[in-house]
């Protein structure tokens, strides 16, 4: 089965992360954290990606991303690549260096990417590796480098204290610490929470956010059908706003839809749409348009598409 493929755009941030597949620690074999590290930024100087925070801990790692270009597929495939390729010629290794596939997830800029950076930047101390008056010491996380004058390029210590309206100063830098220190993550049900909130789904931000990247995506490509768990939700949002477009045409409401019986002409129209030309599945048409069982969908399509 072909994997499914990463949405992709210029200015898009996402939250990248992955896991180790080598001895469950991948990045506590000595040299293989810095190996890491400076393979990350070669990869943000070569696709010009702006790095917002990173993580490496001793599994997995953590990243805060914008591709100014299109480019995060082709930069993650040379980056993972060509880690393992060290990793496994130095440690005279071979196979996989991580654990399936990096999971990507698309997020909103301003406070949400904000709580997405914070987030990253405390996993060290969540972890209970350090103490928030430490966590600047602890080398292998954008944060080291934003207390230092000599940071990478790819590195945006501005945009983020920027984001968390500070100046982009060493007192910045100390506000910030304060800000981080008022966090608290080291309740078992919060890390959770937090678990649930930055690590799950496939978009980070509000909810209206997140419709109007789906109207974006849909407008350049309206046939677009995501596949992927992940992407369920995005396709059900660009379901239904075929389904608004297609009752504001027919000039029907919301409450038509539960007065109407489940065989009206007018869903089995407004059905095939999303069946044929939108692939929209039997189940949540039948839902979304009250027609029953699933079943009920084929057979109203099937007739409506000798009229459309």
């Amino acid at each position: 089965m072909p994997r499914k493929s990463r949405i992709e755009y210029p200015g898009a941030v996402y939250h990248i992360f992955s896991r180790g597949n080598y001895r469950k620690a991948l990045f506590d074999v000595p040299g293989s954290g810095a190996s890491f590290e400076s393979t990350m930024f070669e990869a943000a100087e070569r696709f010009r990606w702006r790095i917002l925070a990173y993580t490496i801990m001793s599994n997995h790692y953590h990243m805060a991303l914008e591709t100014p270009e299109a480019n995060l597929t082709a930069g993650m495939q040379w980056l993972q690549s060509t880690f393992a390729m060290r990793f496994n010629r130095f440690h005279d290794e071979r196979g996989h260096v991580f654990q399936g596939r990096y999971k990507a997830i698309l997020v909103e800029a301003g406070r949400p990417l904000l709580g997405l950076i914070n987030y990253i930047h405390l996993n060290p101390v969540r972890a209970g590796l350090c103490t928030i008056e430490t966590l600047r010491r602890r080398p292998l996380s954008s944060y080291f480098h934003y207390w230092r004058k000599d940071d990478p390029a790819c590195l945006c210590r501005e945009a983020v204290l920027t984001l968390a309206e500070l100046p982009n100063t060493t007192a910045g830098m100390q506000a910030y610490e304060t800000l981080l220190a008022s966090r608290d993550e080291a309740n078992p049900r919060k890390r959770a929470e937090l678990h649930a909130l930055y690590q799950r789904g496939w978009f980070l931000g509000s909810k209206e956010s997140k419709r109007q990247l789906v109207r974006d995506l849909t407008a350049i490509d309206p046939r677009t059908a995501w596949t992927g768990r992940e992407r369920r939700e995005m396709n059900e949002e660009a379901w239904d706003l075929i389904v608004q477009k297609e009752m504001r045409r027919l000039k029907k409401t919301e409450a038509d839809i539960q007065r109407d019986p489940k065989g009206a002409p007018w869903k089995a129209t407004v059905a095939a749409v999303l069946r044929h030309l939108h692939n929209a599945s039997n189940p949540w048409i039948a839902q979304r348009l009250n027609m029953g069982h699933p079943t009920r969908v084929s057979m109203a399509t099937s007739k409506a598409m000798r009229i459309l």
